[in-house]
C-alpha cells in the first residue's frame, strides 16, 4: 500500500487508512463524555437583580471526556490532529500542525489543580 506523506503521517497514528494508499482529502472524530458519576443538585445564587427568584438550581458531576479529531486537505494543505481525556480536574493532551515548512508542530500537554498548565512542543520531520 503506498501512501503519501500526510496520509502515512495520519496512518501511523492509526488514525486513517485506505484501500489505495492515496488520501487526498479527509476529516474524523471521535468523542465519549462528557461527565461521570452521579450528578449532584446544586443552589446557584441569582446575581442578576432584574429577575424575581433570588437563586436557581442547576446539575453539576464529574468531568470525564475524550476526543480525538483530525482534518487534511490536500487543496489547502490544511493538516492537523488533536487528542484529549480529562478525568476530573486532570488534562492531558496533543496536537499536531503541518506547518508551511514541511515540519509537523507536536504540543503535548496537561493541567491539573496542582501543577497548572504545562505544555512541551517539538518539531519533527513530516
Amino acid at each position: 500500500m503506498k501512501f503519501s506523506k500526510i496520509s502515512h503521517f495520519f496512518a501511523l497514528m492509526g488514525l486513517v487508512s485506505s484501500e489505495d494508499g492515496e488520501l487526498d482529502s479527509f476529516s474524523f472524530h471521535k468523542f465519549s463524555g462528557p461527565v461521570s458519576g452521579e450528578a449532584r443538585r446544586i443552589i446557584v445564587p441569582n446575581t442578576n437583580h432584574n429577575q424575581q427568584e433570588s437563586q436557581s438550581v442547576d446539575f453539576i458531576a464529574r468531568p470525564d471526556y475524550s476526543f480525538t479529531y483530525g482534518v487534511h486537505d490536500g487543496e489547502s494543505e490544511n493538516s492537523q490532529t488533536h487528542r484529549e481525556s480529562r478525568n476530573g480536574d486532570e488534562v492531558h493532551g496533543e496536537y499536531r500542525v503541518l506547518q508551511p515548512d514541511g515540519l509537523v508542530r507536536i504540543v503535548r500537554y496537561t493541567a491539573d489543580p496542582s501543577t497548572g498548565f504545562k505544555a512541551t512542543v517539538e518539531y519533527a520531520p513530516l
